[in-house]
Order: C-alpha cells, then structure tokens, then sequence
C-alpha cells in the first residue's frame, strides 16, 4: 500500500519537506512512529501525533488510510 505523508507546523522545517510518499505493509501507529524516529533523528525529543481519517491514532491502531496527517507536540489550551 502507498500512504502519503503530510507534515505540519515546524515538522516540515526540521524534516525539510511538506510530504512524502512511502510504500508499505501492515503497520501501526506506533510502528510508523519509529520508523519516523529512525528516519529522522531530531524528531526523536518530540511527541509526534498520527491522524488518519480526521481522527489522531492510538499507539496500536492500524494505519489503514491512505493520506496521514503528521502533527507537531501540541500546545496552548
């Protein structure tokens, strides 16, 4: 399955681009957490969220859409 990627606020100057496009198997939220985290390294001090279909992704949730959403730590109130 291919997934496109879409990063957001200072996510896409620290990894340099808006979007990607991976080819992939079955994987979960948190497997694609790591796989960002090992991709690129600096996103590792940050807590990264996962939204596919309006909705952000608990750690064991499938990735099963094929556009994700890839959100910077939140903040404000």
């Amino acid at each position: 399955m291919e997934i496109t990627l879409k990063y957001y606020g200072k996510l896409v100057e620290l990894i340099g681009k808006a979007e990607e496009v991976l080819s992939i198997e079955k994987i979960t939220v948190k497997e694609l957490i790591l796989w960002l985290e090992n991709e690129y390294p600096e996103l590792n001090q940050l807590t990264i969220k996962i939204a596919q279909n309006n909705r952000i992704g608990l750690i064991e949730d499938p990735i099963i859409s094929t556009n994700i959403d890839v959100f910077p730590p939140f903040s404000g109130g």
